[in-house]
């Protein structure tokens, strides 16, 4: 059968294509392959000296061993977490900018207020390194030695009575409001850009206590600080005799997760080389004195569990504030 010269050139294209779609593939590869050539930013989104801010510079600093690269360290605090996430799902998906993050600033945050980004769309969940633990602390020569008396306090005084977080929308205001809706309080939240911040407040007596992420651990210890009940599944190896929120009866548990995020469309293999250089770094010794230090439980959850984790989560923390009427419907759209 003979072939025309029309149906020749168009044979001649379909090749031509082919071997520039190759090209492509195997260029695309061989960068994945490479990567990284250059150093790579990584988003801090609380203030300096906090949890998340040293645990994020110890897994960065175990993966630069790993992957040969400096990572530069950027603390981009605001909006709880959110500022940093929104200048992330604006970036290039070529692993050079990352965004350590919880799952707070992708479920539970998202929910209570618009936030500018999609939390199940724009976003890249790359590795979950650390479960949270957290609780209320108060000035060590504070009148309330109890969980009890501190609420028995807040009732005789409403509206008078300030907490401060490190973040609005924050686990640490939920577990607030589902305690202060229980016992028929109103207190008054005073949101903070990072666990210090937020504790320091309650040393200099700008606030009667704080309900903190796991920083206040090693300052309890110290004697900085005293702690009436945490946010815990069980009650927590360094203070055996204080009583969790659900021991207390409140039906709540932090289940916050620390991360590592990148912008939605990441090479499924540069995903997995960090994967496995952020796991190498769980592994060291320095991350886990670091975790020790600051009451975190080490994790290695890579992308795919991650992903389905916060996917699955999302229903349950709409239900979440619908039930205590904060809002009717979640403030931002998932997708």
């Amino acid at each position: 059968m003979k072939v025309t010269f029309r149906k020749k050139g168009i044979l001649v294209l379909l090749s031509a294509l082919m071997l520039t779609i190759c090209s492509l593939v195997t260029g695309i590869n061989a960068l994945a392959e490479d990567y990284p050539t250059q150093s790579v930013t990584m988003y801090i989104p609380f203030a300096a000296g906090g949890s998340m801010d040293s645990s994020s510079r110890v897994l960065a600093a175990g993966a630069e061993k790993v992957l040969g690269q400096p990572f530069v360290m950027i603390n981009k605090t605001g909006g709880g977490g959110t500022v940093a996430l929104g200048v992330l799902a604006g970036e290039k998906p070529d692993g050079y900018i990352l965004s350590a993050g919880t799952s707070t600033g992708i479920f539970r945050i998202p929910v209570q207020r618009k936030v500018p980004y999609k939390p199940l769309a724009d976003f890249t969940h790359i590795f979950a390194y650390a479960a949270v633990s957290s609780g209320v602390v108060v000035k060590p020569d504070a009148p309330w030695k109890t969980w009890q008396e501190f609420v028995d306090y807040a009732r005789q005084n409403p509206a008078k009575v300030k907490y401060s977080t490190a973040g609005a929308g924050s686990p640490m205001q939920v577990a607030m409001e589902v305690a202060g809706a229980k016992e028929g309080i109103k207190w008054i939240h005073v949101p903070y850009k990072g666990s210090m911040p937020s504790l320091t407040a309650v040393m200099g007596g700008h606030v009667e206590a704080c309900s903190s992420g796991p920083k206040f651990v090693s300052m309890v210890q110290q004697g900085q600080l005293r702690v009436l009940a945490v946010h815990t599944k069980e009650r927590m190896v360094e203070f055996p005799d204080i009583p969790t929120f659900m021991e207390l009866g409140y039906n709540y548990l932090n289940d916050t997760f620390f991360s590592v995020h990148g912008p939605a469309g990441m090479d499924p293999a540069v995903v997995k080389k960090l994967e496995d250089a952020f796991a190498k770094s769980v592994d060291t010794a320095e991350f886990k004195d670091m975790a020790k230090k600051f009451a975190l439980q080490p994790l290695q959850i890579g992308s795919a569990e991650y992903t389905k984790i916060l996917e699955d989560g999302w229903p349950k923390q709409v239900k979440i504030f619908v039930d205590l009427g904060r809002v009717k419907e979640a403030a931002t759209q998932p997708r």
